[in-house]
């Protein structure tokens, strides 16, 4: 299994913004160890879903939250980055015409829609603001 990473790099994005204010690609890609081109798209993704406003000239761009980091949180961030929303997938290629392999899918659906709902629930209550907080408390240490 494939995981993506764009929601890791993504709050990454966000923390370098606030912590360190760049507004250079160039240099947060080298923080998230990925290239300029991913973090430029994942930018996008936010400031289409209204995390970030980008403003200014090729060269002078200013990237900054919409809000304050206390008003982020971790699952709109996620909604935001991800083309794919489910955390756990039900395996539809089963043997529908054996009763336990026709029933699985239906069974496990609603089973991992409930995962799926509390851990939105819970995304929902991590803040941006508490995540730079705990980075900054970290690069302290």
């Amino acid at each position: 299994m494939k995981y993506s990473h764009r929601l890791s790099d993504a709050v990454h994005i966000l923390v370098y913004l606030e912590i360190l204010g760049s507004n250079s690609s160039s240099a947060i890609a080298d923080s998230v160890n990925s290239n300029p081109s991913l973090i430029r798209r994942l930018i996008a993704r936010m400031v289409k879903a209204g995390i970030l406003d980008r403003s200014g000239q090729r060269g002078e761009i200013n990237i900054r939250l919409t809000r304050p980091a206390g008003k982020v949180n971790l699952l709109q961030i996620y909604q935001a980055v991800e083309d794919h929303q489910q955390f756990i997938d039900v395996d539809q290629e089963v043997n529908r015409l054996e009763p336990l392999g026709r029933s699985m899918p239906a069974v496990l659906s609603g089973e991992y829609d409930r995962v799926q709902t509390a851990a939105e629930q819970e995304m929902a209550k991590i803040s941006l603001e508490s995540i730079v907080d705990q980075v900054k408390g970290k690069i302290e240490d």
